[in-house]
């Protein structure tokens, strides 16, 4: 049999020394429209290396029944082990914020196994830059700042440095254009003349 403990060549040596989950998106995935929500991971690799990942629930489904498969011998161990647990948290949870930090928490429970399981082959696939992670890397979204804002959905909340930014607004103040003040003065002024 040959070892779970990843030997490829993109990743030798290599490993997530940490992870974020900055927030979460709903993609559609179907023709049929159905929607999945997809939570944004930032990584950090042992070189230094920043990705920013994709994932779904049921991805993390997955990598844990992957871990299990991959390690036959463990699978009493991996069974009690905080990873199980936590995929049911994160299924219970109601409020899109415990949801956010139980998926980081349990993504770093992951990467602080063992090195068995945290280098693992499984692991470190589990952490690499999938072809819709590239699409959504090239989205230029969020680079157009619309002039007015519609109403945010769940699917857009985004947190940084542990706050939610939900629904924020920006207000532009463009002094170059004339308000109703300015023409009336200029009226009132033109009369007194």
């Amino acid at each position: 049999m040959a070892s779970a403990v990843f030997e490829g060549t993109s990743l030798v040596n290599m490993y997530v020394r940490g992870c974020w989950v900055n927030g979460i998106r709903r993609l559609i995935i179907s023709r049929r429209g159905d929607e999945e929500e997809f939570y944004e991971i930032r990584t950090e690799w042992s070189d230094r290396n920043i990705l920013y990942l994709h994932r779904s629930y049921s991805d993390l489904g997955r990598l844990f029944k992957r871990l299990l498969d991959s390690f036959p011998e463990d699978r009493p161990e991996l069974s009690r082990s905080p990873l199980l647990q936590g995929l049911i948290t994160i299924k219970e949870a109601h409020d899109i914020e415990a949801r956010l930090n139980e998926v980081e928490k349990l993504l770093k429970t992951i990467i602080n196994m063992p090195w068995k399981y945290s280098r693992s082959e499984v692991v470190l696939t589990f952490f690499e830059r999938s072809p819709l992670d590239q699409v959504l890397k090239n989205d230029n979204v969020h680079k157009i700042q619309p002039s007015f804002q519609s109403p945010v959905k769940i699917s857009e909340i985004m947190r940084s440095n542990g706050f939610c930014l939900a629904n924020t607004e920006t207000i532009v103040i463009d002094h170059s254009i004339p308000n109703g003040k300015d023409k009336h003065l200029d009226v009132d002024s033109a009369e007194h003349l």
